[in-house]
């Protein structure tokens, strides 16, 4: 495992590499309060060229980062120059949540740098006009309460949400080092990443969906129920998906099933 940085437009990318860049590659993008570390068990277990990035303001205390560069449009622009720089001209990209929802929009500005997508407890945004305005308020909310507050009491309560609940199940040590990640998090760059790329604000890709021409894998926790409908929809919406429910874990499959999350990316299940 190598540590390593990039500045893409002015701004420094800090990620995490494996293997070699003549081989098959894989980008890794975590979600919300997460950081190139996210991954590390995954993609350990995999070969080929594996990149797991910190975006843009996530990580261990990362600097303050301008809000317009938190768009969805900005970082998608950001990862397209990143594989150029690191010489990939296609790539397996994994997102998770937040990542996802990247990914997804990545793919459809440039199907041509992807070779296969998976999507992990993801969303293709928010479809109806009203309920995409009830959202960016929430996050507006949200972000307040973090200019406001300090992250401890941010993390409390974003640790209750039901969509979390499994991972109430995990080892103490498995819990205590997810919550130390998110304590690690600079507040003004997570409030600003609600308010610029959060469901709410982000494109409507619902409508984009049929015209999706790589390969899709769509990966959901049995427990997580409201992610496993939208899979279901996805999967409708996306002719060509395969979605695979993994059994007795929740929203982040990645970090309660390591062992079964790799198998599917391999292809053996």
């Amino acid at each position: 495992m190598i540590k390593q940085h990039l500045r893409s437009r002015g701004q420094v990318y800090s990620f995490l590499t494996w293997g070699q860049p003549d081989t098959e590659a894989w980008l890794f993008l975590h979600g919300f309060m997460g950081s190139q570390s996210d991954f590390v068990p995954v993609a350990q277990a995999l070969t080929g060229y594996r990149i797991s990035l910190n975006l843009l303001g996530f990580g261990s205390q990362p600097p303050a980062i301008p809000p317009k560069r938190l768009t969805m449009t900005a970082q998608i622009r950001d990862l397209a120059d990143i594989l150029t720089q690191l010489q990939v001209k296609k790539v397996n990209l994994v997102g998770y949540s937040m990542g996802g929802r990247l990914a997804l929009g990545f793919a459809l500005a440039r199907p041509d740098l992807i070779n296969h997508l998976y999507l992990e407890s993801s969303t293709a945004g928010i479809a109806d006009a009203k309920r995409r305005r009830e959202r960016q308020l929430h996050d507006q909310k949200l972000a307040r309460y973090l200019r406001c507050n300090d992250l401890a009491s941010f993390v409390d309560q974003w640790e209750q949400l039901p969509l979390f609940a499994s991972q109430r199940q995990l080892s103490l040590k498995q819990q205590q080092r997810m919550r130390q990640q998110r304590l690690m998090q600079n507040p003004i760059n997570l409030a600003h990443s609600l308010e610029k790329m959060g469901t709410g604000s982000q494109p409507n890709f619902w409508p984009q969906l049929a015209h999706l021409a790589v390969k899709v894998t769509l990966i959901t926790g049995q427990l997580d129920q409201k992610f496993s409908c939208i899979g279901e929809k996805l999967q409708r919406m996306v002719p060509v998906a395969q979605w695979i429910i993994v059994p007795k874990v929740g929203h982040n499959v990645h970090f309660e099933a390591p062992a079964t999350f790799a198998t599917i990316l391999k292809g053996n299940l």
